[in-house]
């Protein structure tokens, strides 16, 4: 009894560290990501791919992201580009919702492997790589 007691516990203090948030720090995040891919699910599973987007946080608290769809043909414009602000705190990125306005929000990081990220934010995942 004592065993499946312990077991039980085992199963549970491991099921939570794998579920845990990996902390990000501003030197994690320094320099060029490319956006594989977003999905609201955490697997990755129907996710948007085919849209070429990056991100480039610089060191003066700020980002840029550039988005543009090559397979659009009738885009009024070929990319868009907006320039965010960010910060770390907790071990999270707090991000600028969209350009000009003053609502932020808090992007978790639950996977950080070499040159890969997935960051959770409010309602989609992201699946990025350090460029």
């Amino acid at each position: 009894m004592n065993l499946l007691k312990t077991a039980s516990a085992a199963i549970i203090f491991f099921s939570a560290a794998a579920q845990a948030d990996v902390a990000l720090t501003q030197q994690d995040l320094l320099g060029v990501w490319r956006i594989d891919k977003e999905s609201v699910n955490a697997d990755g599973h129907d996710a948007r791919t085919g849209v070429n987007t990056t991100w480039n946080f610089k060191n003066d608290g700020t980002f840029e992201g550039i988005s543009g769809d090559p397979s659009d043909k009738h885009a009024r414009i070929p990319e868009s580009r907006a320039v965010l602000n960010y910060s770390i705190e907790n071990g999270k990125l707090l991000k600028q919702a969209a350009a000009g306005r003053s609502k932020y929000e808090t992007c978790a990081a639950i996977s950080k492997e070499g040159n890969s990220l997935v960051l959770k934010c409010p309602n989609i995942y992201f699946f990025m790589t350090k460029q």
